[in-house]
């Protein structure tokens, strides 16, 4: 662990790596895909049975269930993201606290606690616990100062109970300081703030937050407040929504929205689940409408689009991603180092092969690291084993365009040139028609 730089906690790659083994052992397409679909599952499975006991409604439990799982393909949770074991967890921490007794607060914070090591994210609901106690306190009183007390504690020692369990582990490594680093100090105080994706997250959850929105205003709106309001799953999943969102402040990257998903999926199925009983006649007639609407639009695209419909059933031979393997590995023998800067990791993933550098790519940690390591390419370069060394498609070079002009980026991408320039040759490949610098013979 940390040999090379991570992305995410090191539980997510322990998981993987675990999940990856029971399910045959190599990473291919399918079983990534595969280990996708168990999560998903997950999801569903777990929304299910913890909403209907919470709730006793089987309306509730497989509207929420749905929800969860059609924002997956919204927020990039069909791409392998930590974000949906961690969702599994929070949702069974929603279990316990709803139940409102000081052990399952603990229990509830134990849980989190295990989130917390797969990605930092999975801090804001605790903070929306913590949220929810107050509002429960001095809002609608069902509980006093010290019972709210004793809850908050009890749901922060569980919380660091694995925390603690991990540094103690990565202690006994000697990799506290990495450990410590990479899980708390990078995401919170060094992971660069940004709104590349702001408009694409905008386009992709409009209808979710639409209905978020919705289900809030009409939750205002019914005459017994105490119906949503004083109503424990109601407001836990209410404020691990809103809490959860705060990691929006530093990228809008769609999955950064479904943490909030499930929860928000909670409030929307109880809330229609009061209105459809009242206007179901109505609602009966707008489904069917949705329904010939939809089937309209299948056919429109069918008639002129078809390409559209082909892509959604075809199977993909993956002759790129054969392509990519080819094209580093025809150019190296057994025991040679390649060093790819823009889309490393995808080169990196289907050659089997592993740089001198710790970092397969070039993305936000890494401008991170090289700000105290701007030699990091001249050393790797001058290792006589570095054998081949390419870019990318990117006009920006590096994956991290947020960093392309830092000084210190600058600095390590000069110093690359210059090393570059000394002992390699450049050639441009024949098939993907980019630039392979190959190290100089010895003469």
């Amino acid at each position: 662990m940390y040999d090379f730089i991570p992305s995410k906690s090191w539980l997510w790659y322990v998981f993987v790596q675990k999940g990856i083994n029971i399910l045959g052992g190599d990473f291919t397409h399918f079983q990534v895909t595969l280990l996708i679909v168990i999560e998903f599952i997950g999801i569903g499975i777990s929304s299910y049975i913890v909403v209907n006991k919470l709730t006793k409604s089987s309306q509730t439990a497989f509207i929420t269930a749905f929800l969860s799982l059609l924002s997956c393909f919204f927020m990039e949770i069909n791409f392998l993201e930590p974000e949906a074991p961690i969702a599994i967890l929070a949702i069974w921490s929603l279990y316990f606290l709803s139940k409102n007794k000081n052990l399952d607060w603990f229990i509830g914070g134990v849980l989190l606690g295990i989130a917390m090591t797969f990605k930092s994210i999975a801090m804001f609901y605790v903070a929306g616990a913590g949220l929810y106690l107050f509002y429960e306190c001095f809002f609608i009183r069902k509980s006093n100062f010290w019972q709210i007390t004793q809850k908050g504690t009890l749901i922060l020692v569980g919380f660091a109970v694995p925390l603690l369990l991990s540094l103690l582990y990565f202690y006994q490594l000697n990799r506290l300081e990495q450990h410590i680093y990479w899980s708390y100090i990078y995401p919170f105080g060094s992971y660069p703030s940004h709104t590349l994706f702001l408009k694409k997250l905008i386009i992709k959850t409009f209808w979710f937050i639409f209905l978020t929105i919705l289900s809030i205003i009409l939750a205002l709106t019914v005459k017994d407040k105490s119906k949503y309001w004083s109503n424990t799953t109601f407001m836990v999943s209410l404020f691990f929504g809103l809490l959860s969102l705060t990691s929006l402040m530093k990228s809008q990257a769609s999955h950064y929205f479904y943490p909030a998903a499930p929860f928000f999926s909670v409030v929307i199925a109880m809330v229609y689940n009061h209105y459809s009983k009242i206007y179901e006649q109505k609602l009966n007639r707008v489904y069917l409408a949705l329904g010939i609407l939809s089937i309209l639009v299948l056919v429109i695209t069918f008639i002129t689009r078809r390409e559209v419909i082909q892509r959604l059933v075809q199977i993909d031979d993956f002759a790129i991603e054969k392509t990519y393997a080819s094209t580093v590995n025809r150019n190296l023998k057994a025991g040679d180092k390649a060093l790819l800067i823009d889309f490393g990791t995808l080169f990196y993933f289907h050659s089997h092969r592993y740089p001198n550098v710790p970092f397969i790519n070039t993305e936000m940690q890494t401008s991170d690291y090289i700000k105290k390591h701007t030699d990091v390419y001249e050393k790797s370069l001058q290792d006589t084993s570095m054998k081949l060394v390419f870019f990318g498609f990117r006009h920006t070079v590096i994956d991290d365009s947020t960093k392309i002009n830092t000084p210190e980026n600058k600095i390590a991408l000069d110093k690359l040139r210059s090393e570059l320039s000394k002992n390699f040759t450049v050639e441009t490949d024949s098939v993907l028609y980019i630039k392979l610098w190959h190290r100089k013979t010895s003469k």
